[in-house]
């Protein structure tokens, strides 16, 4: 029987040889910590979206929070282009068949809908911080780099049968030669970088336009195989202006593996982690929890406290990306076709 090696433990080796973080020295690793890298919606993001002329939904709050992330002026027209952009992919939403069948999948696909809407907004704010206009595909492609899940979620709620093997067939070459069986470390994920970006040339661009505030936001999107299971990872690093040395303030490692999702975000400050938070998309006892932050406690130097493992994440209501937008208590209405 293969033993299974824990997510978290993979994802630690990641973030080691991707960062040289130690644990030789827990003691230099308890600087003051900057805010949580998981902040709640303010509660002014469905005011500045109304002020803006937005539906107050819960896209529109994430717009206006990527925004934010982003540090992107709050003008109404660019808030609403960035919203509009999220209602312009190219891949289908729903199956085309009859209409009870239609009926069904129009009920089970509404959280897909807005999970894509959502990667699409946030793909959009990021380019527009970069000052790149991305035409349909391109905004596609860099979506597709931002979330692990994306792919899998076509596949069960947004495309027919038809459109879905015709894709699957197409993508199998192009996926063999980015999913490896090799050892994590700093060479392979480098090597899994390059061949990713000789694939995707406008997201290789993108990585290395600074935002206007002088930060970098990179995406590295690769997949690998661990004793038979198949990981996609969507590695996303805030990039300090250089004038600062260039140092990640932080780094998210967000990973689909067999239908469950798991983020990682480690937080920085002087080169040292300094917070690290983990989200679970399945249940998680909190005697799991305990175990977990004490064995990341240990493979990071990082004190307990400032570990938080949340379990029962990425539900119908929960963010998608709590490092670039997070959530909080305001309840939003379903999606308003409104722009």
């Amino acid at each position: 029987m293969i033993k299974k090696i824990p997510s978290h433990k993979i994802t630690a080796e990641i973030f080691r040889k991707n960062t040289g973080v130690s644990n030789s020295n827990p003691s230099a690793q308890t600087a003051k910590s900057p805010v949580s890298v998981s902040p709640a919606f303010p509660r002014s993001a469905v005011s500045l979206a109304a002020a803006a002329g937005l539906p107050a939904d819960k896209l529109s709050a994430s717009v206006v929070s990527f925004a934010r992330f982003f540090s992107l002026p709050l003008k109404p027209e660019s808030l609403a282009a960035i919203r509009r952009q999220a209602f312009t992919q190219l891949v289908s939403e729903m199956p085309q068949n009859d209409s009870t069948k239609q009926a069904a999948a129009d009920k089970t696909s509404d959280t897909a809908v807005l999970k894509n809407r959502t990667v699409f907004s946030l793909a959009a704010a990021a380019a527009e911080s970069k000052g790149a206009e991305l035409q349909p595909k391109g905004l596609e492609l860099f979506a597709e780099a931002v979330d692990p899940d994306w792919h899998e979620r076509q596949d069960s709620g947004g495309q027919n049968n038809k459109q879905r093997n015709s894709r699957n067939q197409n993508e199998k070459k192009d996926e063999n030669v980015l999913t490896k069986t090799v050892p994590i470390n700093a060479s392979s994920l480098k090597e899994m970088a390059l061949e990713s970006a000789e694939k995707n040339p406008s997201l290789y661009i993108l990585n290395r336009l600074p935002d206007k505030d002088g930060r970098r936001w990179i995406v590295i999107p690769f997949s690998f195989s661990e004793e038979n299971r198949e990981f996609r990872v969507s590695m996303r690093i805030l990039l300090e202006p250089e004038r600062v040395l260039n140092h990640a303030s932080y780094m998210a490692l967000d990973i689909s593996e067999s239908g469950q999702r798991r983020l990682f975000i480690l937080e920085s400050a002087g080169g040292k982690p300094i917070r690290l938070s983990v989200y679970f998309q399945g249940e998680l006892p909190p005697k799991a929890q305990s175990s977990i932050k004490r064995e990341l406690s240990g493979l990071f130097g990082i004190p307990l406290e400032r570990i938080s493992v949340k379990g029962q994440y990425f539900s119908d209501m929960d963010d998608l990306f709590p490092l670039e937008a997070g959530f909080g208590e305001d309840q939003f209405s379903s999606i308003d076709e409104a722009v």
